[in-house]
């Protein structure tokens, strides 16, 4: 983070609450640091799982709880439960095998009717890339100083897919979108809400504006 962004943040704001994984390769002083801290450790040695694996079963087992601390919340046979979305920083830095990974997470985790995991944002210093699931999708893209930049990619990267879209500076409709054809990369957000109807599940990257 740039040194703007974390004035005033003292060590008790960016204490983790657990630091969870494999971890065979967090240095013995750092661990013992956190466990003064009071920050649960939790190690997994499953070689047959990545750690955002081992991250995301952790939130599935206590994301109940998170969201039953809020009193609004309302459980019931009829009631959908409430989800709790996912942010994951720096997910696409590194090795270009640990980058498909955290793709292949995304889907992976749309997939459960029965999470109590919501949606999944991977954030990187540049940009935030999310799924747009079938159907009509409406999204919120405020732009502006440490909010968005203009431009946007629509990336079917599961399937083939037919797409519609409304807000952007080239806009499609009934628009065909596979690898090995032709992708949407590079448009431009021209409205606060933007529009994207999608027959197939598709990525949605958006620029971060981090320039003043």
């Amino acid at each position: 983070m740039q040194q703007s962004r974390t004035e005033g943040l003292d060590e008790e704001s960016c204490r983790p609450d657990i630091i969870a994984g494999d971890l065979d390769s967090i240095q013995p002083n750092v661990a013992q640091y956190y466990k003064q801290l009071g920050v649960r450790i939790e190690k997994d040695p499953d070689q047959y799982s990545t750690d955002i694996d081992k991250c995301l079963r952790l939130i599935q087992e206590y994301a109940e709880d998170q969201l039953s601390l809020d009193g609004s919340f309302q459980y019931s046979r009829t009631r959908k439960a409430p989800t709790l979305d996912i942010a994951i920083f720096g997910g696409l830095g590194g090795r270009a095998d640990q980058a498909f990974s955290q793709l292949h997470h995304l889907y992976k985790a749309s997939r459960g009717s029965e999470s109590t995991c919501g949606d999944m944002y991977l954030i990187t210093p540049e940009s935030i890339i999310f799924l747009l699931h079938k159907g009509l999708n409406k999204i919120h893209t405020p732009m502006g100083l440490y909010l968005l930049a203009e431009n946007v990619g629509i990336i079917p990267i599961a399937k083939p897919s037919v797409i519609t879209t409304q807000g952007f500076e080239w806009d499609v409709k009934d628009w065909s979108t596979e690898f090995g054809a032709q992708i949407s990369t590079s448009n431009h957000i021209r409205n606060e809400f933007v529009q994207v109807e999608t027959t197939e599940r598709v990525l949605f990257t958006v620029e971060l504006n981090q320039k003043p």
